[in-house]
């Protein structure tokens, strides 16, 4: 009961963590861009929409910091005997994570939060390319450590815990790297329809003066989503070979030649994470294509609007395949899950998972009222736009 409740606890806690984590990911990607553009043109619009969107990217980060410390908590709660394993594995991923991911987004961020209207072009490009490194190391050395239980390499196994050997081994993991490059394409798909969805918005029910540069997001916003969606695919397809070789059992299950409950959650979980794949290939190709039919299309405006919450399951849907494809290890081939729990009550379980869900719901609640809010306002005077007021 112990090992169900805490599987069942860290699914929760990393599901509601990966509602920010892609979003900042790959939103920070786009205010990037439109960063880059304000500094080789000096149009103000693009400027406007860096500004814009970068508020609802601080507004994410924040809760993923939240939710990312409470989450982590639990490896010494739930998981004490897998992290003993794992301890030299985990050390120095995670110190140059916190040393060179952590401090530099947060301490950029800090500057971008506070002082981004005071900056020069050159300036603000600076700030927001460290912000972007920043993001993008932090992934990097959390994948690294989650690329290990899946193909174990870089270390052998003394009998009590994992000896890490080659720290080039643990960086350079093949499945890590193609792991990592799956998930931030996914996380920029996310953010292209976030962007196409808010865009789509204010096309719809905003201020009238907003939406001549709603149409510039939204154009962007359809690019990111047919590129990334014809990008995730390719390497998908490239990922799965490796898979093939290294976890043949995984595929067993996606394929359906292994049968159960287990197996069949993983292969419906890939299934609909490739057919919202395709469907996103769709309405990136439609809206990129047909870009003044989606500007005068209400209906079309609405439907984006409507369907934002479709890559965040694409995205949930495929760590199901990864994680539960595994299973029973949590290093596979090494260790089986249930050995990695710690000896703990199940009634302090219980109160763990209570207490945890209970506390993400009041952070869901705040950010949904922040972001919601943020978006709503539309272009303010501090963003660059018209005080109209």
């Amino acid at each position: 009961m112990v090992e169900i409740l805490s599987r069942l606890q860290f699914a929760l806690t990393i599901a509601f963590h990966f509602i920010f984590v892609p979003l900042t990911v790959g939103l920070i990607i786009l205010v990037l861009v439109f960063e880059i553009k304000y500094y080789r043109s000096d149009d103000q619009r693009f400027k406007i929409l860096s500004n814009y969107f970068s508020d609802i990217f601080l507004i994410n980060y924040a809760f993923g910091i939240v939710t990312g410390i409470a989450m982590t908590v639990q490896f010494g709660t739930n998981w004490g005997n897998f992290t003993v394993v794992m301890g030299e594995i985990f050390g120095s991923p995670l110190v140059l994570e916190a040393i060179l991911a952590f401090f530099l987004e947060s301490t950029f961020n800090g500057i971008w939060f506070f002082r981004k209207n005071q900056l020069t072009k050159k300036l603000r490009l600076i700030v927001v390319s460290m912000i972007t490194i920043g993001t993008t190391l932090s992934a990097v050395w959390i994948i690294t450590v989650n690329g290990f239980m899946h193909n174990p390499v870089g270390a052998t196994w003394d009998g009590t815990q994992m000896v890490l050997n080659s720290f080039a081994e643990l960086v350079f993991n093949p499945y890590a790297w193609y792991m990592f490059f799956h998930n931030h394409i996914s996380a920029i798909l996310l953010s292209g329809f976030v962007v196409l969805a808010i865009s789509s918005w204010h096309l719809l029910k905003g201020k009238e003066e907003d939406k001549e540069i709603f149409k510039i997001a939204a154009r962007y916003g359809s690019w990111t989503i047919l590129i990334t969606a014809i990008l995730l695919p390719l390497i998908g397809n490239s990922y799965m070979g490796l898979i093939t070789e290294v976890q043949p059992t995984k595929i067993n299950m996606i394929q359906g030649l292994q049968t159960g409950t287990l197996e069949a959650v993983v292969r419906i979980s890939f299934h609909i994470m490739v057919g919202l794949g395709f469907l996103f290939l769709g309405f990136g190709m439609y809206t990129v294509i047909f870009r003044k039919k989606y500007e005068a299309s209400p209906t079309l405006q609405s439907l984006y609007v409507k369907l934002v919450p479709l890559p965040y399951i694409a995205i949930i849907t495929g760590w199901i395949v990864t994680e539960l494809g595994r299973q029973p290890w949590i290093i596979y081939n090494i260790m089986e899950t249930s050995a990695g729990v710690s000896d703990v009550p199940v009634a302090q379980v219980w109160f763990s998972i209570i207490t945890i869900t209970l506390f993400y719901a009041i952070l869901f609640i705040l950010d949904y009222v922040l972001t919601i809010s943020r978006i709503k306002k539309g272009i303010l005077p501090r963003d660059g736009g018209v005080n109209h007021e």
